[in-house]
């Protein structure tokens, strides 16, 4: 991995929630605005939240602490631009990183994006369980199909349209929202 396709070091988002967020890898247009989550994928997930109209949570960093599998943007030196699921070599280099944000963070809850994102979350929770997380909940992980247009025809074999999966997405953050609304004791 280059050095000059990783995002800086300071947290995204928020841990307060103990919401996490999990994409694959950054984007090129992620990487570029610094900001995750602001390509063409993560902005269909952020119209999601913005459909539930919550005046707190309007935006990811809001509900979510963010990070992905793969720290880094993957692309190949000769077309930087490109976007691609991560390798296993580069998601094998990165999975300490995930496996200590999980540690550190004791989420309640984990939303995946991508089957690189939902299979090796499974693993980091897994092995976190194992070393530091004994005796705590798990927490619950929630996969969803990547958003990507090129991913799109696999979406449409799970939900009737890609508003019907944006709807989707809404009303998960809508629960989420209202969990953390409940009274103590009280789960919505």
């Amino acid at each position: 991995m280059e050095p000059w396709r990783q995002f800086k070091p300071d947290a995204s988002g928020t841990h307060s929630t103990g919401f996490l967020l999990v994409g694959e890898a950054p984007g090129y247009v992620s990487w570029k605005k610094r900001q995750r989550f602001t390509g063409p994928a993560g902005m269909l997930i952020r119209r999601a939240l913005r459909q539930v109209g919550h005046l707190r949570y309007r935006d990811l960093e809001d509900l979510f602490y963010m990070t992905d599998v793969v720290k880094c943007h993957p692309a190949p030196p000769a077309n930087p631009q490109s976007n691609r699921s991560p390798t296993q070599a580069e998601v094998d280099a990165c999975s300490g990183y995930l496996e200590r944000e999980l540690r550190v963070l004791h989420p309640s809850v984990i939303i995946t994006f991508g089957k690189a994102a939902a299979e090796n979350v499974a693993r980091a929770v897994a092995r976190a369980a194992k070393v530091e997380m004994r005796g705590r909940p798990q927490p619950e992980v929630m996969t969803f199909p990547h958003p990507s247009p090129r991913n799109q025809l696999a979406i449409l074999k799970q939900y009737p349209s890609m508003r019907a999966f944006e709807d989707a997405l809404a009303v998960t953050f809508h629960r989420l929202i209202a969990r953390l609304e409940a009274p103590k004791g009280r789960e919505a």
